[in-house]
């Protein structure tokens, strides 16, 4: 039981205090009696000096017996402890078990938690290839309409490779030409503009070069920075017209 600095002091000058009641209360009823001023004095001195050192005593022994029991139950309550019924090698061993399961259970939320990472991104990835497909779908299907009676049909499924090259942004060296009939410039360019806005993949420039290649006969006499400017000109004029949408497609 050990006491503070400050708690000592308390304590201590409270017992002073104390005696020093006492050795007074002593000194007056030794005066009453009749007794002289030295020994009422003396007796004062010794009966405080007695107190004190009588109180110091006892909390010294005190102390040191409360020490002693409160180490004892300690040791007794640890010698009851379950864990000291088992042999030091089986607690080792059981010791061991918890770690290496704790360690294959964090190993296998990792794990888990990694696919799942990872078949999230996979299956993001598929949407993704989905969805642009399926635009490329839905921009084959409305060439094939509006060059249908154009274009022969080897010349069709040429339009449409042209087409997949130029969304999957490949290298236009791969994009062959075509030839088509009875369609003038201006419906090239809305050809041209409606598969750029649809897109979005590049700027005009390439969807300019994407004409001028597929279309090299037809606009041979026409250079790319022109076929750009030209683009969506006299929007609802000629046989194929701007559109802002292929919903029907």
């Amino acid at each position: 039981m050990k006491i503070k600095y400050f708690e000592y002091i308390v304590v201590y000058l409270s017992v002073f205090l104390v005696c020093f009641l006492v050795g007074i209360i002593g000194r007056m009823v030794l005066l009453e009696k009749g007794a002289d001023e030295y020994t009422a004095g003396v007796f004062f001195w010794i009966s405080t000096g007695f107190g004190v050192l009588m109180f110091a005593i006892l909390s010294l022994f005190i102390n040191d017996l409360a020490e002693r029991a409160l180490k004892r139950f300690k040791k007794a309550k640890k010698n009851e402890s379950p864990e000291n019924w088992i042999p030091n090698e089986k607690l080792e061993k059981i010791e061991e078990q918890k770690q290496n399961t704790l360690t294959k259970t964090g190993w296998s939320e990792d794990k888990n938690s990694a696919i799942d990472i990872e078949q999230i991104r996979k299956e993001r990835q598929n949407a993704f290839k989905d969805q642009k497909q399926a635009r490329i779908d839905t921009v084959i299907r409305y060439a094939q309409q509006e060059f249908a009676m154009y274009a022969s049909d080897d010349d069709l499924k040429q339009l449409s490779n042209n087409i997949i090259i130029y969304a999957e942004e490949i290298n236009f060296e791969k994009i062959k030409p075509l030839k088509v009939k009875d369609l003038s410039n201006l419906d090239l360019y809305h050809f041209g503009w409606n598969i750029w806005n649809y897109f979005k993949v590049s700027r005009q420039d390439r969807a300019a070069q994407f004409l001028k290649l597929t279309f090299a006969d037809a606009l041979k006499d026409v250079e790319e920075n022109s076929i750009k400017t030209h683009l969506k000109d006299e929007e609802q004029k000629g046989l194929i017209k701007i559109r802002e949408d292929f919903n029907h497609f």
